[in-house]
């Protein structure tokens, strides 16, 4: 079985390449749109924290995407390829269209797709689905109210007193640059934490902890290579076409969205990172006046949001009928 286990390990590291460049628009994306920082550095600073998140941060995760929807005793090497390269496939067909999906939906639908194909619906953990699609509607859901509420209450309490002091007001602008690239940061140790999960959880449940640490450093290391090589086209999406943004409002966003991803991760609740974080530039953008949020883009996003979860069950399904009327 060495052979598949080196496919799996494989195909993982490709999930693990396409999610990272997905998803690091979740912590770079608003310090990129606001200018604090520049793209390129911005990859940098993102693929090293979302390394830190998914060594120390992701176990907890790991093991709800990888024995939490489908029995262990259905869960094999055979399964493993089949569900990360099902995920994979379409993550690089929307990362291609410059679409931020959901990684975490991919992966939790595909595990979805071959658990009922081969393990059959009666052996799903029906209540463990139910609480993770749960969080998918809920995380942007309280993204955009935390994101209101904090760029509101910035608003009013400060920006509101230097608004007709251009000086004063830039400055405030400099200083909330730094806070941003501290919270972005800070946002990254989640998104980390989600990415590694998606992409070697179920892969590491099926060989055990020793062995699944080392595929979980590797896994790391392709979120680094997804992040360097692919990262630029979705930042730059959740960045600069969602609503316009200046350091404070990317730094409302941003500690709302990465304070949300965190506190699920630690929870071992697979959160889509990228809802959460469009959720909380929408909630910015409608503090600032609704006007002024870009309603055809985020119609756009939320499309792709839900076709990704039937879309990803099919492939997984697909691909393991394929696969086993030629294995």
């Amino acid at each position: 079985m060495n052979w598949l286990l080196i496919i799996g390990i494989i195909t993982a590291m490709y999930m693990a390449f396409n999610i990272a460049a997905n998803d690091i628009g979740n912590s770079m994306g608003t310090v990129v749109g606001s200018g604090a920082l520049t793209m390129r550095k911005a990859l940098y600073v993102g693929a090293l924290f979302e390394f830190l998140g998914a060594i120390f941060l992701g176990s907890s995760v790991i093991k709800t995407v990888g024995s939490g929807i489908v029995p262990l005793e259905f869960m094999t090497g055979f399964g493993a390829f089949i569900i990360t390269m099902s995920a994979g496939i379409w993550i690089t067909i929307t990362l291609i269209k410059r679409i931020p999906i959901s990684g975490s939906d991919a992966i939790v639908s595909s595990v979805l797709g071959y658990g009922l194909v081969y393990a059959g619906i009666h052996n799903l953990n029906w209540t463990t689905i139910g609480y993770i699609m749960a969080s998918w509607a809920i995380s942007p859901l309280i993204g955009l109210a935390s994101g209101f509420l904090v760029y509101y209450l910035l608003k009013k309490g400060f920006l509101n007193k230097v608004k007709n002091n251009i000086g004063a007001k830039d400055r405030a602008e400099k200083v909330f640059s730094y806070f941003q690239i501290g919270s972005s940061s800070f946002a990254a140790l989640g998104v980390g934490a989600i990415d590694i999960a998606a992409a070697t959880g179920v892969l590491y449940v099926t060989v055990g902890s020793t062995l699944g640490f080392n595929i979980k450093l590797l896994g790391a290391l392709a979120l680094v290579f997804g992040i360097l090589i692919a990262g630029n086209r979705i930042t730059d999406t959740i960045g600069r076409r969602i609503t316009e943004l200046v350091p404070t409002r990317g730094f409302s966003a941003q500690i709302s969205a990465g304070s949300i991803t965190i506190l699920f991760a630690s929870l071992g609740m697979p959160i889509s990172p990228t809802q959460t974080l469009v959720g909380s530039v929408i909630g910015v953008g409608i503090a600032r006046g609704t006007a002024t949020v870009k309603i055809d883009v985020i119609k756009h996003i939320a499309t792709t949001w839900i076709v990704t979860i039937p879309a990803c069950i099919a492939i997984s399904a697909s691909l393991y009928f394929i696969l086993t009327a030629f294995f």
